[in-house]
């Protein structure tokens, strides 16, 4: 048995799905495949239960010999107490005589020690449960009878438990008897995908698309002690200044020449919604991925603009950014990239130190 920490889980490499809406997902999640089934309960172990308050640490069961235990909660740093999750792939709904032998590991195990008797134990399953198993998991008393009555049939052949099987002892007997399985329920196929539809991950699997991207507000006049450090707004004010022919340091100074004013906070704007759009990118696909890939799409169309010679500084800057806005640019993931959205990009390639609309004297000293 090994114990896993859940991966951290790379990004499809398919995002054919992303807006499909042609099957529904139900349906989907019950002919799924066994190995995208269990790519989704690590990344809905990863996306969801991860981020409920009562659990610690989650952590995977690898290996054939799991113990009956695929995925653990714990619920303290002991790791002595812990909830199970136990999933299953199966064309159809599950059965008693396809689940009474995870009974009868969880008797097994938590009778030799193992593990612990877990707080709760669920059953996860791509097609549910059927009417029977469903009878015993509400009216728990009939599973220790039921598991006592086919313990030979359905548990004794496990020997990938012990190589010779386990037979049912009189100890064994006993414990079942008295084990109180009311701790047993079922994660629904349609709880599962309601829950999974939360994270990032729902939709390289059942479609549906992104969120729609929220208006951006246009920024406060009032730059921020942060803003005011930042490399693109260092940057826009050593434009202007060489634009005007004279040390132009404080935005104070600068709202003195409404022209340049008002094209420094339309820079502004563009900048926020680039900064937004970074934002809704890592929301939406886990990493800063697809924006990057973007962005570096926006730097290939527009640095050889940028690196031109230019009498005026503020020349390279507009030119630059004109040239963003009418890149055809196509990214699967997002839809349009806006006008605001593609100079903004401009910007942080800026901040980042990508691109430069002047270079600095210590720069050129180093070169």
């Amino acid at each position: 048995m090994d114990v896993i920490p859940l991966p951290n889980n790379e990004v499809p490499r398919d995002t054919s799905r992303i807006f499909d809406l042609s099957i529904d997902p139900l349906v989907r999640l019950r002919t799924i495949e066994a190995g995208e089934f269990e790519d989704i309960v690590c990344q809905w172990a990863s996306g969801y239960l991860s981020k409920c308050e009562n659990y610690k640490n989650i952590v995977q069961i690898g290996g054939s010999k799991d113990s009956g235990r695929d995925i653990v909660a714990y619920l303290d740093e002991s790791l002595q107490q812990f909830d199970i999750f136990q999933c299953k792939r199966y064309k159809e709904p599950l059965t008693p005589s396809t689940y009474l032998s995870e009974f009868g590991k969880l008797c097994y195990y938590t009778m030799i020690g193992k593990y612990n008797m877990p707080r709760k134990y669920f059953i996860v399953a791509s097609n549910g449960i059927g009417q029977d198993l469903r009878e015993l998991v509400e009216h728990p008393q009939k599973i220790n009878t039921q598991l006592i009555m086919n313990w030979d049939k359905y548990c004794k052949p496990k020997k990938k438990i012990i190589a010779e099987g386990v037979l049912l002892s009189d100890e064994l007997k006993e414990y079942i008897l008295k084990f109180d399985f009311s701790i047993v329920s079922e994660v629904s196929p349609q709880s599962l995908l309601e829950q999974f539809a939360t994270t990032v991950w729902y939709k390289y699997h059942f479609g549906g698309g992104i969120h729609q991207r929220s208006r951006m507000q246009k920024p406060q006049e009032e730059l921020k002690i942060e803003e005011v450090k930042m490399e693109y707004i260092n940057q826009l004010m050593k434009v202007y200044s060489n634009h005007e022919n004279r040390n132009i340091e404080e935005i104070e100074n600068l709202k003195t020449i409404k022209k340049l004013y008002r094209h420094f906070m339309r820079q502004r704007e563009s900048f926020y919604n680039a900064c937004a759009l970074k934002r809704f990118a890592r929301d939406e696909f886990i990493n800063d991925e697809v924006y990057e890939d973007l962005k570096n799409q926006i730097y290939h169309g527009v640095v050889n603009i940028c690196e031109s010679s230019f009498e005026d500084d503020l020349k390279r800057v507009d030119e630059t950014i004109e040239r963003a806005q009418i890149l055809p640019i196509q990214v699967t993931e997002l839809n349009d990239i806006s006008i605001l959205e593609k100079s903004g990009i401009c910007h942080d390639l800026v901040n980042d130190k990508e691109l430069r609309w002047i270079e600095d004297d210590k720069e050129e000293s180093d070169i």
